[in-house]
């Protein structure tokens, strides 16, 4: 990125392809070639969780959208389990399983996990999956990465940024927390799938509002955190290329299709809310404020360190989860001896644990800021386009992060994952500007070093 030009490359006006776009898109498709292989291949290596249990046995719910009104909220429901997970889950995770599982002829787990039972307990009452059952819900969920990658890129290439989207993906692709978290049969895949779905969209949200709103709704029917995205994208379908009020009636006409995208989308999910809206709305609210409370409650209880009354303390577990601890396997060791086996051959692995180091984690964070850093003094001399996209990335880190300090008392790693795409891109977004500039001061020495022609010396040439 050549600062003097605001961010783009040198001579390419707005519009244009840069001189090495082709350069760029053949290394980002031998990186997606590369990091999507060692992700798929490794899925089985992955330790269990328990929460895959549950989201197996809740894929049910891809065959009963065939009857919607089963699943509907009742006051009275014929199975109050079932009922509680679709009032507090979001439901894009179990449809995705129960689509793969039905692709591969396999049945649903027939048993919940139980985490006051011991190991062999939940094995016999059935809600341990067959190797088969697991190892199909977690490949359907990693081959979401692919795409995950392929928006993280597009997300550059469409900002006329290409090289940070490329070592943007190339960044998220090899993070530790990728490769645990978006590879088990759980919301973490969905949720990086619809978050960098969402980025991508922001720089054509003018033109296709609804695609934005589309991809802010999937995000959010992966994991309720990315509710979070919300007003930037509304701020996104508003804010037209040529300046946010420069044509009042498509900003508001464009903001009313963003959020009737939005709010389609998430009610042709949920069917959970069709048949009483306002009061299933009520019972969720109520059951997952009661479930935040059990959590923090056990927390507190067991005095792990993972809860956290600072806004301060939550600061700094979110960004030690992003840089800088181990893979975390588990946010309890009630099983720690039935899964330290394969937590043990995991870590071994090369590639599962890269940069997580002080210094790795460290160089990281400091891209971050600095790519932040950067993006801000970039704003004074940018187009309006550049501006426009620098603002909303810079909005929707503040706002999730912001939402993660506010709501989030506990330090689960793998809630970190929503920040993750965009602090890969931050990331990104300096180091191609370091290389930019170090490319520059190669060129200006590479000058200096050469001999002085013939008629730079003042003689006769041949």
């Amino acid at each position: 990125m050549d600062r003097a030009t605001t961010g783009r490359s040198k001579g390419i006006e707005k519009g244009s392809s840069p001189p090495h776009q082709a350069i760029y898109d053949l290394l980002f498709a031998l990186l997606l070639v590369l990091l999507s292989g060692f992700a798929l291949i490794g899925t089985a290596g992955v330790p269990f969780h328990p929460d895959e249990s549950t989201q197996l046995f809740m894929s049910s719910d891809f065959e009963a959208l065939a009857a919607p009104g089963s699943l509907a909220w009742s006051p009275l429901p014929q199975d109050p389990l079932r009922q509680h997970y679709r009032l507090i889950d979001a439901p894009l995770t179990r449809y995705l399983l129960g689509l793969g599982r039905m692709t591969a002829g396999l049945a649903p787990l027939p048993a919940d996990w139980d985490w006051g039972k011991d190991w062999e307990a939940n094995r016999l009452a059935g809600a341990l999956p067959a190797p088969d059952l697991l190892q199909t819900g977690r490949m359907t969920i990693t081959l979401l990465l692919p795409f995950s990658l392929l928006f993280t890129y597009l997300l550059g290439r469409k900002s006329a940024y290409p090289l940070a989207g490329l070592i943007a993906a190339a960044l998220l692709g090899t993070s530790a927390l990728t490769l645990l978290h978006a590879r088990r049969a759980m919301a973490e895949g969905p949720l990086l799938f619809g978050v960098t779905l969402f980025l991508s969209t922001l720089p054509g949200s003018g033109r296709r509002p609804w695609l934005t709103g589309l991809a802010a709704a999937l995000a959010f029917n992966a994991k309720q955190s990315a509710a979070a995205l919300f007003p930037v994208g509304l701020l996104a379908a508003a804010w037209l290329e040529g300046g946010l009020l420069q044509d009042k009636a498509r900003a508001i006409r464009g903001a009313v299709i963003y959020t009737a995208a939005f709010c389609l989308l998430i009610a042709a999910l949920n069917p959970v809310w069709w048949s009483s809206p306002l009061p299933a709305l009520r019972a969720s609210l109520a059951e997952r404020s009661a479930l935040l409370e059990r959590q923090t409650a056990d927390a507190q209880r067991l005095g792990n360190g993972q809860y956290l009354e600072t806004k301060a303390q939550r600061a700094a577990a979110l960004l030690a989860n992003l840089y800088f601890t181990p893979p975390a396997f588990a946010e309890v060791a009630n099983y720690r001896d039935h899964t330290a086996a394969a937590e043990k051959a995991y870590l071994q692995q090369p590639g599962h644990q890269i940069l997580r180091s002080l210094a790795g984690g460290g160089l990281l964070l400091f891209l971050t800021l600095l790519g932040m850093v950067l993006a801000c003094l970039h704003l004074r001399r940018a187009g309006p386009a550049d501006r426009r996209m620098l603002v909303l990335l810079l909005l929707a880190t503040i706002f999730q992060v912001g939402f993660q300090l506010i709501l989030v008392p506990l330090s689960w790693q793998r809630y970190a994952i929503a920040i993750l795409p965009l602090a890969c891109w931050w990331a990104g977004y300096a180091g191609a500007d370091l290389g930019s500039v170090l490319a520059e001061a190669a060129g200006i020495l590479k000058l200096k070093a050469r001999p002085p022609s013939a008629a730079q010396a003042g003689k006769p040439g041949r």
